[in-house]
């Protein structure tokens, strides 16, 4: 589980809704939402992890953000598990919800530079 330093501002801003930068920030900001809204219906929680995400990747997403969001809603929801006996399962489903979009942008970058050999 990555730490946002407390005293720098970050860690309010991520509360607040503000775009993650790094995966680090966007495995806190959805760590913190999840631990502190537990009441609050699945339906709601996947739509604000969903938000989350798609402000992370932003409007033209990368190999590396792809990458790095999965890798975030994977370990958060392991950390959730762990910690606060959660269960992620919502972050796994918004993850599951990319496969489409990223099999389309990796077929396009395998017509752009080849397949692998």
């Amino acid at each position: 589980m990555p730490y946002i330093k407390k005293d720098d501002g970050r860690r309010k801003a991520l509360r607040k809704g503000t775009p993650a930068l790094i995966a680090g920030e966007l495995n806190y900001q959805i760590y913190y939402y999840m631990k502190h809204n537990t009441k609050v219906p699945n339906n709601v929680k996947y739509e604000t992890v969903k938000i989350f995400v798609d402000n992370f990747l932003g409007e033209k997403p990368n190999y590396q953000r792809y990458n790095d969001m999965t890798g975030a809603l994977v370990r958060c929801a392991r950390e959730l598990r762990r910690r606060v006996d959660l269960n992620g399962y919502i972050l796994i489903e918004v993850m599951n919800s990319y496969d489409e979009v990223i099999a389309k942008y990796e077929d396009i970058k395998i017509e752009e530079n080849g397949d692998v050999e």
